[in-house]
């Protein structure tokens, strides 16, 4: 080999390994920067709404939008002014968008939003300095589909009928505005067992009329496909027992007759009340009830049954009680808030 040949052999060889070398230093790195990990954390752009107010009713959103210089984990809260409700939304990124932090009107935590006054804050757990927030209004709250039986929000007049039998009700029993999941009202329960202990309190039936239908008209009439949904409410008293029928109408009449129709299906677990404490969503699948797709088809009232638990009650026995508000049937899955 000649010198020519050798220097431009040489040179080949050397311009190959300088390529190689860049290649490896461009090659994508799996994991946190170096400036995510130790680099000092500065806000870019502060959080802003997309808009002041939403009509969530109509399918409006808002979304919320920041820029940081480096990935974090960030945490934005959104709290109605006068329902409580709380929306939350995380994240790890160095920046809010419309991909990551939209707002289309659920909730995170019971109750749901109003239409209300909502203020959004943004932290971030690690720098425990930084807190930034804006307000929205909520022009009207979210409209989930599915059969709504009872929002709670009017009297059931003659479509109600309470067995406040032996007067074991209180009269905190009906409709009340103090703690609702929903709206501005829910139905309450309360009572004790302190006539004779046979466990028995007392039951609302409640008719299917309050729909504007004597027989249910649900989205669908396949019990694994069709979800009861409700919020319940307890004090976490240990006593309490809440339980919910289905009635059939056995006669053919298109209306729900008492001690006529006494074909019932049950809500597959006696819910115990001591069990949690505030409002919680529950759901179960019609199947679960044992219900089969003729009868989910001639389903005319929904009762509610309360419960004292008397084994387990001292002498004189102590109040047992619940709320529930927000009844409503879903196709396909359970309600998503």
């Amino acid at each position: 080999m000649n010198k020519l040949n050798f220097l431009y052999a040489c040179l080949t060889v050397f311009t190959l390994l300088t390529i190689s070398g860049c290649d490896h230093d461009t090659e994508t790195f799996d994991g946190p920067s170096l400036v995510d990990r130790f680099g000092p954390f500065t806000v870019l752009t502060g959080l802003t709404a997309s808009q002041p107010t939403a009509d969530f009713a109509a399918g409006e959103t808002i979304a919320f939008s920041a820029e940081f210089n480096k990935n974090v984990n960030w945490v934005l809260e959104i709290t109605g002014s006068e329902s409580g409700s709380v929306k939350r939304i995380e994240g790890f990124s160095s920046e809010l968008n419309a991909s990551n932090a939209t707002w289309d009107g659920g909730t995170t935590r019971l109750p749901l939003f109003k239409n209300e006054t909502a203020t959004a804050v943004l932290t971030i757990p690690e720098e425990d300095q930084f807190m930034d927030m804006t307000t929205v209004e909520a022009l009207s709250s979210k409209q989930y589909e599915g059969l709504l039986f009872s929002d709670f929000e009017e009297d059931f007049g003659v479509d109600g009928f309470v067995g406040n039998f032996e007067f074991e009700f209180t009269p905190q029993t009906g409709r009340q505005t103090d703690i609702p999941a929903q709206g501005d009202s829910y139905y309450r329960l309360e009572g004790t067992d302190n006539v004779v202990p046979n466990f028995f309190v007392g039951l609302v039936d409640i008719k299917s009329e309050v729909t504007g239908s004597g027989v249910l008209q649900f989205p669908t009439t396949v019990p694994e496909d069709l979800f009861f949904n409700f919020f319940m409410y307890s004090n976490g008293g240990p006593h309490g027992i809440a339980i919910i029928d289905f009635f059939v109408d056995g006669n053919d009449t298109g209306t729900y007759e008492l001690d006529q129709d006494t074909q019932a299906f049950r809500v597959p677990v006696d819910i115990d009340l001591a069990t949690f404490e505030g409002w919680k969503q529950m759901g179960y699948p019609m199947s679960e009830t044992g219900i089969t797709q003729e009868n989910l088809s001639k389903v005319v009232a929904i009762r509610l049954l309360l419960i004292s638990n008397m084994n387990t009650q001292p002498n004189p026995p102590l109040e047992v009680a619940f709320g529930v508000d927000f009844m409503i049937f879903t196709e396909g899955g359970l309600l998503e808030l």
